[in-house]
């Protein structure tokens, strides 16, 4: 979750060296659409998260829209919004998903096809198949199909709990409580440790990287360049830069859209 507008071209030419880019064309495009997605949907922000990829070559590149976020009983309200586009031009809404619905699609871990229009077959555990009445087929096992779009939602909103990193004290709660960007930010005294970067979701006063599962996160610091790199090792493809120089910061996810459930084996 992005709480300031970035600058995607930095972004990109940032994280270039670790691997994360994207085409000229798809850059040119993106530069075009997501303003007028952004003023057609009337987000305050639409920021590019990142690209998830497919099977079949078709990727899915995600947007982030956000009309501010607030801090209400200690807890941060953000119902951030989602797009997807596979041609960097026309962006389609990416509709959230119950939880019944996220525990479903969250079975399934094979790569995403590349075809929206895809249905996965999900048999409900612990349900007993019905007994054929006599002379009659068994009936089947209780069955129920989730979208490829249900995936891609799924997988879009659990890399965002992960991952979105800020360096810390680069937001405020104003007066109504509301999160906005720390004006008066001057940069970070230690950028080398995890201590200094935070999840955008938890709010101003929410906890450090540093309090996370230990050996999740992957951090080089460059004295010489005043720059910073974070790296997520639970979802490989997200990367985080911090540069020092120009008080400028970013963070993408480009990959496959799979969790690394062997790094509790690692750790």
């Amino acid at each position: 979750m992005v709480m300031q507008l970035p600058n995607l071209t930095l972004t990109l030419e940032a994280l270039a060296p670790s691997g994360l880019v994207l085409a000229a064309e798809q850059q040119a495009a993106l530069q075009h659409s997501l303003p007028v997605k952004q003023a057609q949907a009337g987000f305050k922000t639409l920021n590019f998260w990142g690209k998830i990829s497919a099977r079949n070559g078709k990727d899915y590149l995600i947007a982030e829209g956000s009309n501010g976020a607030y801090v209400s009983d200690k807890r941060l309200v953000a119902n951030n919004k989602y797009c997807f586009s596979q041609d960097a031009i026309t962006w389609v809404d990416l509709e959230a998903i119950g939880e019944e619905t996220a525990s479903r699609a969250g079975s399934f871990t094979t790569q995403l096809s590349g075809e929206p229009s895809k249905m996965y077959a999900y048999t409900e555990p612990g349900q007993p198949a019905a007994e054929p009445k006599e002379g009659e087929e068994a009936p089947p096992p209780n069955v129920t199909e989730v979208s490829e779009l249900q995936r891609l939602r799924h997988t879009v909103d659990q890399i965002s709990e992960a991952t979105g990193v800020v360096p810390k004290g680069t937001q405020l709660l104003n007066a109504t409580n509301s999160v906005v960007p720390n004006h008066m930010f001057s940069g970070l005294a230690y950028p080398d440790k995890l201590e200094g970067y935070a999840h955008a979701k938890d709010g101003p006063d929410g906890p450090s990287l540093a309090e996370d599962v230990r050996g999740i996160w992957s951090l080089h610091h460059d004295s010489f360049k005043g720059t910073t790199v974070c790296r997520s090792l639970l979802w490989p493809g997200y990367v985080f830069y911090y540069s020092a120089a120009t008080c400028s910061w970013g963070g993408l996810y480009m990959g496959s859209g799979q969790k690394n459930n062997d790094l509790i084996f690692m750790l």
